[in-house]
C-alpha cells in the first residue's frame, strides 16, 4: 500500500512514529503525480525536489517538535501567497512582478504544523468561474471522464483528491468553489465560518465572503485538518476565538431539505439521488422536513463589491491589454467599471435582508439540506450546460446561486457524496448555522456513514500510476 492510500489522520500517524518517513511519502507522491500531471492538468506549480528537502529536514525532528500535519503533503490552491513557491492567481501576468514571496495566513499555519507544501493547484483566474481553466496551463479535466471539468474554481485541488494522488487538498471559496468541486468530483468539500481558517491578507476584510476550505476523501479528515489548522488570527477582525468544536451539535438536529432556494432548476436525475438519499437517511431516523423556499436570486446583487474590486484593480491593464485576460474575466472585470455608490449600498441591504431571512430559518431548523450542485459535471468547454434540456448561462459572478447563501451569510457548508448519476458522483449540501462549524462536520459524518457512498475504480485514462 502506498502512503498516499492512507488517510491524512493515518499518515500524519504513521509520520509522527517513524513507522514512514516523510521522504518515503514525497517518493510515493512523484510516483502517483507522474500518473495524473498530462491527464488532469492539475497544477499551476510544483517543486518535488524542495518538498524533499522539506521532508529531510522535518524527518531529523525530535517527536516532541513534531507538529499536528507532520509529513502530509498539501497541495494548494494558487489563489494562497507562498514563500517557496510562484502564485499566479490564475492571471497570465504577474500581478505585483516585484512584491517578496510571502506566506499567506493559510500556508505559514500549515508550514508550522509540518505539511508539505508542495504544489499550487489550478484555479480560474481570480477564481472568478466555474470551471478550471486559465491562460496559463489551460483547463483541469474531471478523473471520472476526462472530457468533462472538475467544476471550478478549486478544481485542480478537487481532481487531484479524487484521482488517489492527495489525501486531502487546500481550496477557496467565494462562491463555493470548495463544495461544488466536491460535489463534481465524489470527494467532501468543507467551508467553515468566515474566520475559522484566517484569511490574510485581503483586499476587504470587512466585507468578506471568500474562505479557505479542504477537500478529503472523509469528514473524518476534515475534522482532523481543522483541528491543526483552524483558530484565531487578530489580523482577521471576523476570526472568532474559541474552539471550532465549542458549540456542541444537538443530539437529534432538525433539518430542513429544499431542492433550490433561489428558483435554480435542478437536473430530474440529479433530484432522483438526491430523493433516495434523503429517504435513506429519514428512514435512519434524521429528523428531516421537505420544504419550499423562495427567496430572490442573490448574484446580481452579491456580485456587486466584487466586480468593483476587480475593477479597481484590474480594470487599467484590462482596457490597455484585453488579451492578457480570458473573455468571462474581462467581462467580468468591465462589469465592475459600472457599479454606482448606489449599486454598492443596495448591494449590502440585500445581503442584509438575505442574512435575516436565512437566521429566521434557523429559529426552527439546526441544518439546511440541499443538493450542492444542480447538475453533474458537464464537458469542461461547454459554456452553457443544460438542465432538463434548457441551457445555463453565466454571467459576471456564476449561476449557481444556491451555494452563494454560504458565502453571503459566512456560515459554516459542507459538500459530502451521496450518489451517482449517470456515472457521475453527485453532492449533498448542508449548512449549520453561524460558528457552528462542529454541528455541520458532526451531520456530515453520520450522512456519510448512512449513505455509505462508495467509489469504483477510476477510468483509465485518469488512473494513477500505483
Amino acid at each position: 500500500m502506498s502512503a498516499l492510500d492512507l488517510s491524512a489522520r493515518a499518515l500524519v500517524a504513521a509520520t509522527s512514529t517513524g513507522e514512514l518517513s516523510p521522504v518515503e511519502v514525497i517518493d510515493d507522491l512523484a510516483r502517483r503525480v507522474s500518473g495524473v500531471a498530462t491527464e488532469l492538468n492539475p497544477f499551476l506549480a510544483i517543486d518535488l525536489d524542495t518538498a524533499r528537502d522539506t521532508a529531510r529536514a522535518l524527518q531529523e525532528r525530535p517527536p516532541e517538535e513534531r507538529g499536528a500535519l507532520h509529513g502530509l503533503p498539501l497541495p494548494l490552491k494558487d489563489l494562497e501567497r507562498t514563500a517557496d513557491l510562484p502564485t499566479t492567481f490564475g492571471l497570465s501576468f504577474p500581478l505585483a512582478p516585484d512584491a517578496p514571496r510571502t506566506d499567506g495566513s493559510f500556508a505559514a499555519r500549515a508550514r508550522a504544523a509540518g505539511a508539505i507544501l508542495y504544489a499550487k493547484t489550478n484555479t480560474s483566474a481570480f477564481g472568478h468561474k466555474d470551471v478550471t481553466e486559465n491562460l496559463i496551463v489551460g483547463a483541469t479535466t474531471n478523473p471520472w471522464d476526462t472530457t468533462r471539468t472538475p467544476g471550478g474554481s478549486s478544481g485542480g485541488s478537487a481532481a487531484l483528491v479524487a484521482a488517489g494522488v492527495a489525501p486531502v487538498a487546500h481550496g477557496t471559496d467565494a462562491g463555493g468553489s470548495v463544495r461544488f468541486p466536491a460535489s463534481m468530483v465524489g470527494v467532501v468539500g468543507f467551508k467553515p465560518s468566515f474566520g475559522r481558517l484566517p484569511r490574510i491578507p485581503a483586499p476587504d476584510l470587512w466585507a468578506a465572503r471568500g474562505h479557505h476550505g479542504f477537500l478529503a476523501n472523509d469528514v473524518a479528515d476534515i475534522a482532523f485538518l481543522m483541528d491543526a489548522l483552524s483558530g484565531q488570527d487578530l489580523r482577521d477582525p471576523l476570526s472568532p476565538a474559541g474552539s471550532w468544536r465549542a458549540l456542541p451539535a444537538a443530539k437529534a438536529p432538525r433539518a430542513l431539505y429544499v431542492e433550490t432556494m433561489f428558483g435554480q432548476d435542478v437536473d430530474v436525475d440529479v433530484r432522483r439521488v438526491m430523493d433516495e438519499a434523503i429517504d435513506a437517511l429519514v428512514e435512519a431516523g434524521v429528523d428531516i422536513r421537505r420544504g419550499r423556499i423562495e427567496w430572490d436570486d442573490p448574484i446580481a446583487d452579491g456580485n456587486i463589491p466584487m466586480v468593483a474590486r476587480e475593477w479597481r484593480l484590474l480594470g487599467a491593464r484590462a482596457e490597455r491589454e484585453p488579451e492578457l485576460f480570458d473573455a468571462s474575466h474581462l467581462e467580468q472585470i468591465r462589469a465592475g467599471a459600472a457599479v454606482t455608490a448606489d449599486d454598492l449600498m443596495r448591494a449590502q441591504e440585500s445581503r442584509t435582508k438575505l442574512y435575516g431571512a436565512a437566521a429566521a430559518l434557523f429559529e426552527d431548523y439546526e441544518l439546511l439540506l440541499m443538493p450542492t450542485m444542480p447538475l453533474t459535471a458537464w464537458r469542461w468547454d461547454d459554456e452553457h450546460p443544460a438542465i432538463n434540456g434548457v441551457p445555463t448561462e453565466r454571467g459576471p459572478g456564476g449561476r449557481w446561486m444556491d451555494v452563494l447563501l454560504g458565502n453571503l451569510t459566512g456560515w459554516p457548508a459542507i459538500s459530502v457524496p451521496c450518489g451517482w448519476s449517470k456515472g457521475l458522483p453527485v453532492g449533498l449540501h448542508i449548512t449549520a448555522a453561524p460558528l457552528h462549524d462542529f454541528a455541520c462536520i458532526d451531520a456530515a459524518a453520520r450522512f456519510e456513514e448512512i449513505l455509505q457512498f462508495t467509489r469504483p475504480a477510476l477510468p483509465a485514462q485518469a488512473a494513477t500510476k500505483r
